[in-house]
C-alpha cells in the first residue's frame, strides 16, 4: 500500500484546527433555559430535526414542579422562557420587580376536565372537601373556582378549601392519595386519572368558553437584551409547529413526540392536534383571563391594562411579519 506522506501529514496537521473548529463552535452556541409544565411538540420537533440547533441555539429544558418556582425563576432570570398559563404572568409581572410578557402562544384552545375522587356523585358532595390546585391564587384554581360557583359552591363562603399540591401531576397523586377530593386535571394526566378510577365530572368550557391555551412568556429585560436569540428561538419553535402539525408528518411527528415524551400514541397525538394554529397570541382570549383574576378580587400587580402583559413584537420578528 503507497502512503502518501504529505497527505497524512496534512491530514493529521488539520486535525487540531478542526477539532479547534468544532470547539468553537459549540462555544457560539447560545443557551436558552426553558421552563415547562410539560413539552409541546413544537419543542420535540424543533429539537428532533436540528431547528434550534440551525439557529446556534441550545435548549436546555427543566419540568416546573408548580408556578410559583417557574415565574420566580423567570423574574430572577434562572429562566429564559416559560411555557405556562397567561395568568401566571398576570400574577407574577412586577410582583417580585420583574416585568414579565407572554410573547407566543403554544395552544389556541384546551380543554380543563374537572377530575373527582368516585365517591364524589355531584357537585354539592364537595362541600366541605379540600381540592387539589397548583397556586392557590393562579391560573386553573381560578377556573375551577368559576366552574364551582356556577356549580353553587363558593370559596368565599367556605364550602371548600383549595390545597396547593403542584403540577398536574402532582395534584393527581394528591387525589389518587385521597388527601384531595377534586381538581383540573389536563391532558396527559387525564387518561392517568381515568385509570386511576377519577371521575370526570365536567370542564370549564360552559363557564368560560374563550379561555385560551397556554404562552410563551419572558423577563422583558432579558428579551431585549437577547432579541436576537429569543426571535430565533422563536422561529425554530414556529418551524416545528408547521412541521408537526403538516398531515403529510402526521405519523411521524406523533412517533417522535410519544418516544420523547414517553406517550401513548394517543396522548401523543393529542399534543400535535393541541398545538396553536400559527403560535400568535389570541388578545381577546388573554383578556377574558384577565377578567376572571379581577373577578376573584386579583388585580395584578402591574395594573389592569391587559397591554402591559404582551409584547407582539418578537413573535412578528420569527414570522416575518
Amino acid at each position: 500500500m503507497k502512503i502518501d506522506i504529505p497527505s497524512v501529514v496534512t491530514m493529521f496537521g488539520l486535525l487540531p484546527f478542526l477539532a479547534s473548529s468544532v470547539s468553537a463552535q459549540q462555544k457560539e452556541m447560545r443557551q436558552v433555559h426553558l421552563n415547562v409544565f410539560r413539552v409541546d411538540a413544537a419543542v420535540v420537533a424543533a429539537q428532533a430535526r436540528g431547528l434550534f440547533a440551525s439557529e446556534g441555539i441550545a435548549v436546555k429544558i427543566t419540568r416546573t414542579p408548580n408556578s410559583t418556582e417557574q415565574m420566580r425563576g423567570i423574574s430572577k432570570g434562572s429562566f429564559h422562557i416559560a411555557s405556562s398559563a397567561f395568568d401566571n404572568v398576570l400574577a407574577w409581572s412586577g410582583k417580585e420587580g420583574a416585568e414579565i410578557v407572554a410573547v407566543a402562544q403554544t395552544t389556541d384552545k384546551i380543554v380543563l376536565p374537572v377530575f373527582v375522587r368516585p365517591e364524589i356523585k355531584a357537585w354539592s358532595d364537595l362541600k366541605g372537601k379540600k381540592l387539589a390546585v397548583d397556586a392557590v391564587d393562579t391560573a386553573f384554581a381560578l377556573v375551577l373556582r368559576r366552574i364551582l360557583l356556577a356549580n353553587g359552591l363558593d370559596l368565599k363562603r367556605g364550602d371548600y378549601e383549595l390545597v396547593p399540591a403542584g403540577a398536574t401531576g402532582l395534584r393527581l397523586e394528591s387525589m389518587t392519595r385521597g388527601e384531595t377530593f377534586a381538581g383540573i386535571l389536563n391532558p396527559p394526566f387525564d387518561d392517568k386519572a381515568v385509570a386511576a378510577g377519577l371521575v370526570r365530572m365536567g370542564d370549564h368550557l360552559s363557564v368560560l368558553p374563550h379561555y385560551p391555551g397556554g404562552v410563551l412568556a419572558v423577563n422583558r429585560e432579558w428579551a431585549k437584551k437577547n432579541r436576537e436569540v429569543l426571535v430565533g428561538f422563536l422561529r425554530a419553535w414556529l418551524a416545528g409547529m408547521r412541521w408537526a402539525k403538516d398531515p403529510a408528518n402526521r405519523e411521524e411527528a406523533i412517533k417522535m413526540v410519544a418516544a420523547d415524551l414517553k406517550l401513548s400514541p394517543k396522548a401523543a397525538a393529542g399534543s400535535v392536534e393541541e398545538l396553536s394554529a400559527n403560535g400568535s397570541l389570541n388578545v381577546p382570549g388573554l383578556e377574558s383571563v384577565l377578567s376572571l383574576r379581577t373577578q376573584f378580587g386579583f388585580t395584578p400587580p402591574m395594573g389592569p391594562a391587559i397591554a402591559t402583559y404582551y409584547d407582539l413584537d418578537y413573535y412578528r420578528a420569527a414570522a416575518g411579519k
